[in-house]
């Protein structure tokens, strides 16, 4: 941690040694309606790092710079939503929930441009980078890039049809997360019920959709963790004291009570794609 360069390589103006920089692609059920195709529009993958103990982390940059899936964004992120982010992973953390975790906070006196009010008020602040470390930054709308033409919308995942790439994540997903499921499909026999296993043991963790009277926001199924941890904190809110009806965010999932009908209401989005694999084999 004493190296003078340390924080360049967490700027994202030098690569890590062995690092393979890439935007996640993904889709996303939001406030009900299929988005069709996101992506990480901020963030940036540099790797994935098994330790001594046999524990696997990816480590993502966000704030960093433009990515494939910005769209007209700049890619970039502030030092105030960059510090929101920061201390309350890691508040989030020693609270005992699982979270993604924030490793490093770099700042520079790079300007950038945000209009907060959407009122053309235009105000200058300063472009902030940290770095998140998690088990995997999979996320439900990861499996939604293979969804088929929605009738509501019309909208439909960028690798329709693609069971190669399905049948890889899934392996990857279930292997390094869920092991078990393969030891249930071995000695249970069933197509059908690892998938029901699999949302079981996200089920297990908490889903994390509402804890410690900590408010997500938009739970959306492109910000909803494949392994339960709490993921992308946006306009997050705390409460002083329990409210069912508290809204935290009025353009987001509505009030807490209808919290865990939305991470349910994920789990069966999700279970399609696996259930349609899993029939499969």
């Amino acid at each position: 941690m004493q190296r003078e360069d340390l924080a360049e390589y967490f700027a994202g103006n030098k690569i890590l040694p062995g690092s393979d920089p890439a935007a996640h692609c993904y889709c996303g059920h939001q406030f009900g309606n299929f988005a069709g195709q996101l992506g990480d529009g901020c963030a940036l993958y540099l790797g994935e790092v098994v330790n001594v103990a046999g524990e696997r982390w990816e480590l993502q940059l966000k704030g960093a710079g433009k990515t494939p899936y910005s769209c007209q964004a700049d890619g970039r992120k502030v030092l105030q939503s960059s510090i929101r982010e920061f201390l309350c992973s890691e508040a989030m953390f020693h609270l005992g929930i699982p979270t993604t975790r924030a490793g490093t906070c770099v700042t520079s006196d790079t300007p950038v441009a945000r209009d907060i009010f959407y009122n053309g008020n235009v105000i200058y602040e300063k472009a902030t980078v940290i770095s998140r470390i998690a088990p995997t930054f999979l996320r439900f709308g990861s499996f939604e890039i293979f969804k088929t033409r929605d009738p509501q919308t019309g909208r439909s995942g960028p690798s329709v049809g693609r069971m190669d790439i399905l049948n890889q994540l899934l392996d990857y997903t279930i292997t390094s997360f869920f092991p078990e499921v393969w030891f249930m499909v071995r000695t249970v026999g069933t197509q059908v019920q690892p998938s029901s296993r699999a949302v079981s043991s996200y089920w297990k963790t908490g889903g994390h959709v509402a804890v410690c009277w900590l408010l997500h926001g938009v739970l959306n199924t492109d910000n909803m963790s494949i392994v339960g941890v709490t993921i992308d904190y946006g306009p997050f809110g705390f409460m002083d004291r329990y409210d069912p009806n508290h809204i935290c965010n009025g353009s987001g999932m509505g009030a807490l009570d209808v919290a865990c009908g939305c991470g349910f209401w994920g789990y069966v989005i999700v279970s399609e794609h696996e259930v349609r694999v899993m029939s499969m084999r």
